[in-house]
């Protein structure tokens, strides 16, 4: 039952609106995703798109309809899934007209998944840093460029941020070899940041000694 209720939703939805979709023809079943997409019917544009990607796989339709897939899941804030998505577009299409595209989506995907709390895992400013990277090397003057800079500093000032943190907290508990090893991690990691310049402070005013607490 469930590998019908793709089906069997598109059905419904045609008879609400009016006219018939072909299931049998991607230009007409990808016309209509679209339509969803621009109404906010994310759920049946999805299934629209994803009987497309496996009925003609072999199509052009099929590249289409997944880098789509990708940009409902961005419009639906659902960034992992997007993410995910738009790699791999860029995987399985390394030569499509729109694999820049879906490069810079995929680092502004885990970009705008980075929590506003650097208490919490950072993993996704990891990632950004890593596919805007990927990005701005395969295409360096690519339009999206400037902000795939932009947001790349966000997400290096972000994890910086975290490590001056964390050193924080071992001064405060005199864990200063701690303290210092974090310290010494932004000024090698993080030279750039926002961060560096109180991290540099902060060194020069480690006491010369041994943490005793531990």
């Amino acid at each position: 039952m469930k590998r019908w209720l793709p089906t069997i939703l598109i059905a419904l939805l045609a008879a609400c609106s009016g006219h018939n979709v072909n299931e049998n023809d991607p230009a007409s079943l990808l016309l209509d995703a679209e339509e969803d997409i621009a109404s906010s019917r994310y759920i049946i544009a999805i299934d629209k798109l994803r009987m497309i990607k496996n009925k003609f796989s072999y199509t052009s339709f099929a590249a289409t309809a997944q880098i789509r897939m990708a940009d409902v899941y961005f419009l639906q804030e659902s960034f992992p899934e997007a993410a995910a998505a738009y790699e791999t577009f860029g995987d399985l299409h390394p030569k499509h007209e729109r694999v820049a595209y879906a490069m810079f989506r995929a680092g502004e995907s885990y970009s705008r998944d980075i929590p506003e709390n650097t208490s919490r895992d950072l993993k996704s400013a990891d990632n950004a840093i890593r596919a805007f990277d990927a990005f701005m090397q395969r295409f360096p003057k690519d339009q999206n460029v400037p902000q795939a800079l932009s947001l790349r500093i966000v997400a290096y000032n972000r994890l910086a941020q975290k490590e001056l943190q964390i050193a924080q907290f071992y001064l405060r508990r005199e864990k200063y070899e701690s303290a210092r090893g974090r310290l010494e991690r932004i000024l090698d990691m993080y030279s750039d940041s926002k961060s560096a310049e109180e991290a540099r402070k902060l060194i020069k005013e480690l006491p010369n000694t041994k943490e005793y607490k531990q």
